[in-house]
């Protein structure tokens, strides 16, 4: 998904601002480092966000890699609260509520971001 978002939000990078860099004497490693980085801020933050809630969500690598739980993420320790002998469903409930904080928070900070990565990259001309 990377890989789709970031082609497509370079294509859309208008030409006439490369060949104004080159008609300057920039090289392609400053074109790429001072304009296409720059003007792709929108779409490298969507991937960083994304790519964040995808390792924060990830149970199965977590669960199957890790022995004690001390080093266990928060979805893997919240899945040993719903034991087959654990009915204490308000603990459940608060051990959800906690562990959905810091995506919410995430997305209250970044969600004009992620609007515009999607929303730019999506658009064909």
């Amino acid at each position: 998904m990377a890989v789709l978002l970031s082609t497509s939000y370079i294509r859309g990078v208008p030409d006439a601002l490369i060949e104004a860099a080159v008609i300057d004497g920039a090289s392609y490693i400053q074109i790429f480092w001072k304009i296409i980085l720059i003007v792709s801020t929108p779409v490298l933050a969507t991937m960083a966000i994304l790519n964040f809630l995808g390792n924060w969500n990830e149970f199965l690598m977590v669960f199957t890699l890790t022995s004690g739980e001390n080093m266990r993420s928060l979805p893997v320790s919240i899945n040993s609260f719903a034991g087959r002998l654990n009915e204490d469903y308000g603990l459940q409930f608060a051990a959800l509520v906690v562990g959905t904080i810091p995506m919410f928070i995430l997305y209250l900070v970044a969600h004009e971001s992620v609007i515009k990565g999607f929303g730019e990259g999506a658009l064909k001309e």
